[in-house]
């Protein structure tokens, strides 16, 4: 049975006696919460607004369009980032051409060695007895503005850190299959390895300026785990590339399962 408080003096005295007026500062707040309830509704209807908030989206849905269904449609979807914010991705299959707000990206081919890993990247369950792969894959990138565009990090004489803190590139694969066994279904998302020892040449991330409407061509390598060899074409295995100003909100995706 649910206990009732019973009212103390004053709040009999508002229930049966002379009603007080209200306070202008609440009538103040009250008109305010109700302009700005309304301003959010009429944004909300506004395509400029959605995108400055990044709330909703003009696209459909990933399952709607059918990208991220069995089917593995390809073209743009949206999918819900957040209370405020959704997440456009603009998808392709291999060897199809991926078209970014500002450059145009194709993946030519692959190449996988072993590596020794060393360090504090060394994980026992990832790197057993510090054995691991150079998972490289070769991709073009061309410039689609009338202006020069820089991918990545310039190449200097300064020591470059051996993975970037905004990546262009990274690679996204499914758990093991023993994890996935285990109950754990995260995925597994690698940065691209900016100068490793063994890692093909010219890097993707040590390119310069790109003409207007010029190409370059370069290597995204990464350090995965030996055991990863039969993930990486398997679904949602894929290249992920992000747009020049590192926007989160904004993910093209190179499928490597189909």
């Amino acid at each position: 049975m649910q206990e009732h408080t019973p009212p103390d003096a004053s709040e009999a005295a508002n229930a049966f006696g002379a009603k007080r007026r209200p306070r202008r500062g609440v009538l103040i707040v009250v008109v305010v919460c109700i302009a700005l309830v309304r301003l959010l509704l009429i944004g909300l209807t506004n395509q400029t607004v959605r995108g400055w908030l990044h709330i909703g989206s003009s696209l459909p849905s990933c399952a709607a369009a059918g990208i991220s269904t069995p089917a593995g449609r390809e073209g743009k979807c949206a999918r819900v980032d957040g209370l405020f914010s959704s997440r456009v991705y603009n998808v392709v299959d291999r060897g199809h051409t991926l078209y970014m707000p500002e450059y145009q990206a194709r993946l030519l081919t692959s190449r996988i060695a072993h590596t020794r890993v060393s360090g504090s990247s060394t994980n026992a369950s990832y790197y057993p007895d510090g054995h691991g792969l150079l998972v490289s894959y070769e991709i073009t990138i061309t410039n689609t503005r009338d202006t020069p565009l820089l991918f990545g990090q310039a190449a200097s004489d300064t020591m470059l850190p051996f993975y970037p803190s905004h990546p262009q590139v990274e690679l996204l694969m499914p758990p093991s299959l023993a994890s996935s066994s285990s109950g754990s279904n995260e995925d597994i998302g690698l940065s691209e390895l900016i100068n490793g020892r063994g890692a093909p040449t010219p890097s993707i991330g040590l390119q310069q300026l790109i003409p207007p409407h010029g190409s370059i061509t370069g290597w995204a390598t990464f350090v995965a785990p030996g055991w990863s060899r039969e993930l990486l074409d398997v679904r949602p295995a894929d290249l992920n590339l992000y747009r020049l100003n590192y926007d989160d909100h904004y993910t093209g995706q190179i499928r490597l399962w189909k």
